[in-house]
């Protein structure tokens, strides 16, 4: 069996020791993963420099050491293309899974770039009928972007960020309860196979974990 090579790119910084081990078991057996980091290379400052500005739509990822760090979703947005290149030419990956689960529909990739946004919402939208869909999210400046990209009759968004304290599962399950929500959308790749299982005991409907959706969606491009 050929090995095929294939690249994971994250918003922040490689290795991504939190979401790719927990990938792995998902991936055909010829699957030989390569990461990078789209701040692998980028100096303290230099980060800073990508942080959102005042009306800016902000994404939140991991950096190599396992702090945080909010960025601009528009000037990740300009990097991405060119990262996602660079891994076909240099690393020889046959395709990029892009460990963010925004929506980049505004700017243009390369056919061989996997985005989890992308096979969430075919999910939604084209398998799974629902009308009220819970999604929880980072951030509290992500909430008015999740409801528009997203876009069915009733979306009921939660914040709690995978990467620091905040509302446990059970809160969150309390305000989705009594909403009715069919399905839920952890929306973001920070979220671990222990928060689906959590969550989805709790509520008892299918909850949706980008890393894994990801995971299989690579498969099928094989």
């Amino acid at each position: 069996m050929a090995i095929v090579k294939v690249g994971l790119l994250t918003i922040g910084q490689s290795p991504r020791e939190d979401v790719v081990p927990e990938m792995k078991p998902f991936f055909l057996p010829q699957i030989q993963v390569l990461e990078k980091g789209l701040l692998d290379d980028l100096s303290p400052e230099e980060i800073r420099r990508l942080k959102p500005k005042t009306g800016e739509i902000p994404l939140v990822t991991r950096l190599r050491k396992g702090s945080s760090v909010q960025l601009s979703e528009k000037k990740i947005s300009s990097l991405l293309p060119e990262a996602i290149n660079s891994m076909k030419t240099k690393m020889k990956v046959k395709m990029v899974g892009v460990l963010c689960t925004n929506d980049f529909q505004k700017t243009e990739f390369p056919p061989w770039s996997i985005f989890p946004f992308n096979s969430l919402k075919f999910l939604i939208t084209r398998i799974i009928d629902i009308k009220r869909l819970g999604v929880v999210v980072p951030l509290e400046g992500q909430i008015d972007a999740a409801k528009k990209k997203w876009k069915k009759d009733k979306i009921i968004v939660e914040v709690k960020s995978p990467y620091a304290r905040g509302k446990s599962w059970e809160e969150i399950a309390q305000n989705f309860s009594p909403k009715k929500v069919e399905i839920v959308i952890l929306d973001c790749m920070g979220y671990k196979i222990k928060d689906k299982r959590a969550l989805q005991k709790l509520l008892s409907v299918p909850v949706l974990l980008p890393r894994i959706v990801l995971a299989f969606a690579i498969d099928q491009h094989l």
